[in-house]
């Protein structure tokens, strides 16, 4: 019997979260005894020590590994995971997120009843590891959007571990540019290829922004050069996907590209930044292309979420 969903799930030297991952997955309602349905999982070891145990101990009956001798990177890791798998549907788990129960019962009927070829789910962001089964009572729903193709030429708000889509060819990452690969995907799929997306509009999936507790003795300008990966990768892509001048769309890049400008000064002078601080600027964002927030009030909104 085919495959109805492929999990590809990427890992490097994360053995304990890798299974906790997994076990997420094998909790799914399509995993019960007697579900008509077959899941399959492929995880891709990127040239990280052996997992072979961990994998062998998650408790799935169709799950394959991949072990890469060096790394590539999560696109091609990614990748690797999608040549390889089988099923109708595509769904992605990064090794430090969880799925939980019906993340992917609820995607495949939105996939089926809404005609989409993309599904998302809501996500819950979690400041600490939570273990499969544990109730995310404290975490909060920054992404909880609904699908807006306007919205997404902003700026990304759809985790890829959120992501259920159709096997299809035209699903896969770009190995060639260094940072913001989810969002390069799914404007190349809504924008370029046409694709119809959805959102399960339901809060399925675990995404973990655990502070870094090394962040008081990484050196400084490593933080700022990580943080300029991501500040001019935005800006690569949005030149990729133009928007007209004078839109609205174009008026919010240039705001979020003035507050990165903004944020860059502040790790220069040392100052550091908030926490979770891509989820509350996107939160403005997102209540400005929806009406609910008048552009001009924007930058000082932004400017807010600095003192979260």
């Amino acid at each position: 019997m085919e495959p109805l969903v492929s999990v590809v799930v990427p890992t490097k030297d994360r053995p304990a979260c890798l299974a906790a991952a997994l076990e997420s997955v094998a909790a799914q309602t399509l995993c019960d005894p007697g579900s008509a349905h077959r899941v399959e999982v492929v995880v891709v070891n990127d040239g990280g020590a052996s997992v072979e145990d961990v994998v062998a101990d998650a408790g799935l009956d169709d799950v394959r590994l991949i072990e890469s001798p060096t790394s590539h990177g999560h696109a091609s890791a990614r990748n690797t995971g999608i040549e390889a798998a089988t099923g109708r549907y595509l769904a992605f788990l990064d090794d430090d997120d969880l799925h939980l129960p019906e993340h992917l019962e609820s995607a495949v009927a939105a996939l089926s009843g809404a005609g989409a070829d993309l599904v998302h789910a809501h996500c819950l962001t979690s400041e600490r590891r939570l273990e499969p089964g544990e109730e995310p009572l404290h975490a909060k729903a920054f992404f909880d959007m609904e699908f807006d193709p306007g919205l997404l030429l902003v700026g990304n708000y759809i985790p890829t571990s959120t992501i259920v889509c159709r096997n299809d060819l035209a699903a896969r990452f770009d190995p060639s540019i260094p940072v913001l690969v989810d969002w390069e995907l799914l404007l190349r799929l809504v924008h370029g290829h046409g694709w119809r997306a959805s959102t399960t509009g339901r809060p399925t999936v675990v995404y973990h922004r655990v502070a870094d507790q090394r962040s008081d003795t990484v050196d400084a300008t490593r933080i700022v050069d990580g943080f300029d990966r991501y500040r001019h990768g935005y800006q690569a892509l949005i030149e990729r996907w133009p928007v007209l001048d004078d839109s609205p769309i174009a008026v919010l890049r240039k705001h979020m590209t003035d507050f990165s400008d903004v944020c860059h000064e502040r790790l220069v002078r040392g100052d550091g930044l908030p926490h979770l601080l891509y989820e509350r600027a996107f939160q403005v964002l997102s209540a400005a292309h929806a009406g609910r927030v008048e552009l001009a009030e924007v930058p000082a909104l932004l400017h807010g979420t600095l003192a979260s």
